[in-house]
């Protein structure tokens, strides 16, 4: 353990306090799904290896939210686990509509119209497409830590000002697909589109 990390781990530690056991067990359990995570076919599709997605998940936000959950839920503190998580998703909400919100009008994301056009264009009516395109955005900000080492010196709204037509029709049918529950065929769809 590199001195940074047990830094985190004393902070976490002394803020949450837990114990140095739950601590550890949970770094265990974290990296663990972190590991499992890296190996999926759509963080290979991404140009990463395995190792440099689990090496940029160690300084994410959502690593060091789950880390603090898990810890809460091993020393038996469930609600307390659960408001940790959710205050970190109420954080990534908030953040990835204040870049949103953000965005100037010759940006696709920041054309409504625009956007419900393409909406349109798959069969969408303008309300699906307009309840759909917050939580795409909020994929892309909780994306925002892996973007190409290119694009990492992007602010998170300059990011969202690149997402294309093209980019934004097959995020709207993915997400169509996971909001009617399937997950699988919108899995699928997201690996043929990547080839």
């Amino acid at each position: 353990m590199n001195p940074v990390t047990q830094i985190v781990l004393t902070d976490l530690v002394c803020r949450l306090g837990v114990s140095d056991a739950a601590i550890e067990r949970a770094l265990v359990t974290t990296l663990q799904h972190f590991t499992a995570e890296s190996r999926n076919p759509i963080v290979a599709l991404t140009g990463r290896t395995p190792a440099q997605y689990l090496d940029t998940s160690l300084t994410t936000p959502r690593f060091h939210a789950m880390l603090a959950s898990i810890a809460l839920k091993i020393e038996g503190r469930e609600a307390d686990a659960r408001l940790a998580w959710e205050a970190y998703v109420q954080r990534e909400i908030a953040t990835a509509t204040r870049a949103h919100e953000a965005l100037p009008e010759s940006a696709l994301l920041g054309d409504v119209e625009a956007v419900r056009r393409i909406g349109r264009g798959l069969g969408f009516g303008d309300d699906q497409t307009d309840q759909l395109i917050p939580g795409i955005v909020l994929t892309l900000a909780m994306g925002y830590y892996y973007r190409p080492v290119g694009d990492r010196h992007l602010t998170l709204t300059e990011a969202l000002s690149r997402v294309t037509a093209d980019e934004l029709a097959e995020m709207l049918r993915h997400a169509s697909l996971s909001a009617a529950g399937r997950t699988d065929d919108a899995l699928r769809r997201f690996q043929q589109g990547s080839h």
